[in-house]
């Protein structure tokens, strides 16, 4: 168990004024982490040191801020394995998805850096009357960065290297879910000596964010997590300052042909059930057609998925625990409901007790004759099955969703592919690739209610700046012809 240093603020390390909590380790249940939330105060004078540090951080050199997050990046791969390790004990990863996280975070600085240089330079325009149009890209000032728990040091590390690049300082909440993770990744921020107040992380719960939103110096607010949560956060923000907002999915999966039916499968499996089923980009929806190919496919799906191996992270198994036991109730009650709904089951979704009450194994059900549609992001390893007659009914499924985050489809007709590119309602598309997976060099991010069309990933340079356009000249120019109804 780690007693915690405390909040990250203006370089130094303070106890939080609020109430005490503690984290506790899936894969056994144990303490790992006992700390304080945030008081009001406490947010007041992050924000205060963050503020007073914005002018000579934004004033540095790009280079110059580049090789402070270059430090970061060589701190963590210092300390990469420590680092994983920590990951699986507080979220259940396993140790090879943990280990790929913190490679995320290591190799997050130079696509950062291209898509800053690439969006970001000045354009100079020369114009007629000897003036000139420059836009210029300027950062915000204070950002407030609110992370999710299921990628504790990746996903806001894309949102902090990308505010830092442009010039603004950062306070960071983590998700209450995992403090220790997020203050190991902190110590890394300390190693790697930015200037005091540059970056802060204060521990907390709804209201700290709250405090952090309704702060008038905080001028944007980046979060990444679940619908309602962003959804809220949106109201608190009330349209006075930047929010950005990456959340939740229903993402549909369409199984349509294929030459293997393993391989397919596999994808599947790796689309649905990697990170038990705890990404935002997870395929929660798989639709296939009502005929032998759907037939075929689905039984051999089922006979895979019987094969997954859920264990401890440290063990060589593909899924780890859930980040709660409340989460594993929460599929098992889904289950119960559905079937009661007129689901059929194709493979129970059952608690594994021999490992502890955070564990479950994946599950099928057939949702095709369902009374009533359920449009929810069910957080873990537990897929919907659709069975549809033509390829139309397929598409009209996938979109039927107030989700549009990722979407994919397997088949080698490339004019299939064509009309589902061109029809589908959903910010991340996949074909014949898992759906999980994201390049580094592309953007990240949906529409509808899995986001408010602030794309993250390579893109997330664009809202960490705001533009200026100036029209400049250096001297007045003389008077040659005056305006109709002025005379001098």
């Amino acid at each position: 168990m780690i007693k915690s240093k405390g909040n990250f603020i203006n370089g130094k390390w303070i106890i939080g004024k609020g109430q005490s909590f503690n984290s506790y380790s899936p894969v056994n249940e144990e303490l790992l982490w006992e700390g304080n939330y945030s008081s009001n105060e406490d947010v007041k004078y992050a924000v205060e040191c963050a503020k007073k540090s914005f002018d000579s951080w934004s004033q540095l050199e790009l280079e110059e801020r580049i090789e402070y997050l270059k430090k970061f990046s060589d701190v963590v791969e210092s300390k990469k394995e420590e680092l994983a390790d920590f990951i699986s004990n507080e979220v259940g990863k396993p140790f090879w998805e943990s280990l790929t996280e913190v490679n995320s975070v290591i190799g997050k600085l130079d696509p950062t850096v291209e898509a800053y240089n690439l969006r970001n330079k000045t354009i100079i325009r020369e114009l007629s009357d000897g003036s000139k149009s420059v836009t210029r890209f300027k950062p915000h000032g204070v950002v407030g960065i609110i992370g999710p728990y299921n990628f504790p040091a990746h996903m806001p590390n894309g949102h902090i290297m990308s505010a830092l690049l442009a010039g603004n300082t950062v306070i960071l909440k983590p998700s209450e879910k995992v403090p220790l993770v997020s203050e190991i990744v902190m110590q890394c921020w300390e190693e790697a000596g930015l200037p005091n107040g540059v970056i802060n992380m204060i521990q907390g719960d709804k209201n700290t964010c709250e405090d952090l939103c309704l702060n008038n110096d905080v001028k944007a607010i980046f979060f990444t997590g679940s619908k309602r949560a962003g959804q809220n956060i949106e109201d608190l923000c009330l349209h006075k300052k930047l929010c950005v907002l990456e959340m939740g999915g229903n993402s549909p999966y369409i199984v349509w042909d294929t030459s293997s039916i393993d391989a397919s499968a596999i994808t599947i499996i790796q689309s649905s059930f990697i990170t038990s089923g705890q990404r935002c980009s997870t395929s929660r929806r798989l639709i296939i057609p009502n005929n032998d190919f759907g037939e075929k496919f689905i039984n051999r799906l089922i006979e895979v998925t019987k094969n997954i191996k859920v264990g401890k992270p440290k063990e060589e198994v593909f899924m780890g625990p859930l980040k709660s036991k409340e989460l594993v109730d929460a599929i098992i009650n889904r289950q119960e409901e559905l079937i009661n709904n007129g689901a059929k089951i194709l493979l129970e979704s059952k608690r594994v007790l021999d490992l502890g009450p955070s564990y479950i194994t994946p599950g099928i059900i057939d949702v095709t004759n369902v009374k009533e549609k359920i449009d929810e992001e069910i957080i873990g390893p537990f897929l919907q099955v659709t069975r549809v007659n033509t390829f139309d009914e397929a598409i009209e499924k996938a979109n039927d969703s107030c989700y549009g985050l990722a979407a994919g489809i397997i088949t080698e007709d490339k004019d299939l592919y064509k009309i589902f590119e061109n029809k589908i309602e959903a910010g991340i598309i996949s074909w014949n690739k898992q759906l999980t997976g994201a390049c580094k060099y592309a953007p990240f991010g949906g529409i509808k209610d899995s986001g408010n069309y602030r794309p993250s990933g390579f893109l997330s340079c664009d809202y960490s700046v705001y533009t200026t356009s100036a029209v400049e000249i250096e001297k007045v120019q003389d008077i040659t012809k005056l305006p109709n109804g002025i005379s001098l």
